[in-house]
């Protein structure tokens, strides 16, 4: 299973191995050592190749030397299980696109995941509730997917925690300002200065959605 299998990564270790898949799936490429600095925001590649030569010491990741995107995913490493129709991932508490409701931990139940998606680690569902989000095509009821992740780009639609609520927005980060943007102009943007930010996490992206009808 898969929990045994990844066992011996360190939890950065992984975020890395996550990018590089959803990279490949997303591209049908793999992403350059470059590219991936770029993604972690760090600010040389020297860590990048550190975590890198680890997944392939451990036989995560293959590499091709000479190559600008010489690392490429060893096919065992997505199993028969997780590459069918009946993957699942839990759905987990509630999300409210408006103001913030309490998130609860729990898991409420099961839905089945996307054929792309699938191979990805911690994905999770959330259900949407409020239509703070309307104008970016989420509705009232939504289920949205979510890959956890340390951070997002500028812009990008996601499941924030604030204290113990979470809430979907466009997250934005700047100096020591950080703005909730909802996609209704019925709502206003939130915002957090200094201090203040530490009470903000990025739970994960939304990177799709399924909608009952």
């Amino acid at each position: 299973k898969e929990s045994s299998m990844h066992g011996d990564l360190t939890a950065r270790q992984k975020q890395f191995l996550d990018f590089v898949r959803t990279f490949v799936l997303d591209n049908g490429y793999p992403p350059s050592i470059r590219e991936i600095q770029r993604s972690f925001g760090l600010k040389s590649t020297k860590g990048v190749k550190g975590h890198i030569d680890k997944l392939v010491e451990k036989g995560y990741l293959n590499r091709k030397d000479g190559s600008a995107r010489a690392l490429s995913l060893p096919g065992q490493r997505f199993s028969s299980e997780r590459r069918t129709t009946d993957f699942q991932a839990p759905l987990i508490g509630r999300v409210a696109a408006g103001l913030p409701i309490l998130a609860e931990e729990n898991e409420e139940g099961r839905m089945p995941v996307p054929e792309r998606f699938q191979g990805l680690d911690g994905l999770f569902w959330l259900e949407v509730h409020g239509d703070s989000m309307i104008d970016a095509g989420i509705l009232n009821g939504d289920f949205v997917l979510v890959r956890p992740v340390p951070f997002v780009e500028e812009g990008t639609v996601a499941v924030v925690l604030i204290d113990n609520e979470a809430t979907v927005k466009k997250f934005y980060h700047r100096g020591d300002t950080i703005r909730l943007v909802p996609a209704n102009e019925q709502y206003k943007t939130m915002e957090f200065h200094g201090p203040a930010c530490a009470s903000i996490r990025v739970a994960g992206k939304v990177i799709a959605l399924s909608r009952y009808f």
